[in-house]
């Protein structure tokens, strides 16, 4: 727990050095905590934030479009200043206390770090954004050997509670037939689509030890600790997910 200003999850991986927490959309007196863009509440989580991490830099909360971009921190695009974000779905560091960052509701944050605890990242993984090969834009940037990458899968949507139709299926099907035991046929020309076995097929398909995959446990639609987008729609807040160096 990074503290008693937020309730948090994080790896059960111990790497020196490296603090990874899934912030969840309460905190320990159950206050709502929620780092949504353009909120009065999540202006004051992300200040909360900076004040009791202390990084290097002022923490980039990206602009995420549910693609496959991957940046470096602390970024080096100089016309940055202000409230302006970087467009990206993913972000990785070489340096010591600098903070990446995603936020998520029902989409799967997945954190980086190599075993040294030299390198970090993390990136918003949806449907979308495994299909359009996130994972493996991270994996070739952040540039761990596979036997040294640690990954943990954050809290996402489970498959019981996310129904697809059977067009997606057979996009996703297109990309590989690796895929189809992530789909369980449902009613009505549906299915469930698995996103924490999609992650672990392409993180293995790099060659990360199973091992070394951490987390996929839980389903934000059906806990009341997550925010969830399927589940309140507009309403629904948005937790943070943050890797750093001490």
């Amino acid at each position: 727990m990074m503290d008693s200003t937020f309730t948090t999850l994080s790896p059960q991986w111990h790497i020196p050095g490296v603090r990874a927490y899934t912030i969840l959309s309460k905190d320990s007196e159950l206050n709502p905590v929620s780092f949504s863009h353009f909120t009065e509440l999540g202006n004051c989580c992300r200040t909360r934030l900076e004040q009791l991490v202390k990084p290097a830099c002022p923490i980039s909360w990206l602009q995420q479009v549910h693609g496959r971009r991957v940046v470096e921190l602390p970024a080096s695009d100089t016309a940055l200043s202000g409230s302006a974000r970087l467009e990206a779905d993913g972000a990785y560091t070489f340096r010591k206390r600098v903070v990446c960052s995603i936020l998520t509701a029902d989409c799967l944050p997945i954190v980086f770090a190599d075993k040294a605890g030299t390198r970090v990242g993390v990136a918003h993984a949806g449907r979308r954004g495994l299909e359009n090969g996130i994972l493996s834009e991270m994996i070739r940037k952040i540039n761990i050997p596979a036997e040294s990458t640690y990954v943990w899968i954050g809290p996402g949507i489970a498959a019981e509670s996310y129904p697809i139709s059977r067009e997606i299926r057979e996009d996703v099907l297109a990309l590989s037939s690796a895929y189809e035991q992530v789909f369980t046929e449902g009613e009505r020309e549906q299915y469930y689509m698995d996103l924490y076995q999609v992650a672990r097929i392409q993180l293995m398909s790099h060659h990360i030890p199973v091992e070394n995959i951490d987390g996929a446990a839980w389903n934000t639609y059906v806990d009341k600790r997550f925010h969830s987008a399927r589940r309140d729609k507009q309403d629904s807040g948005r937790m943070a997910t943050v890797v750093w160096m001490e």
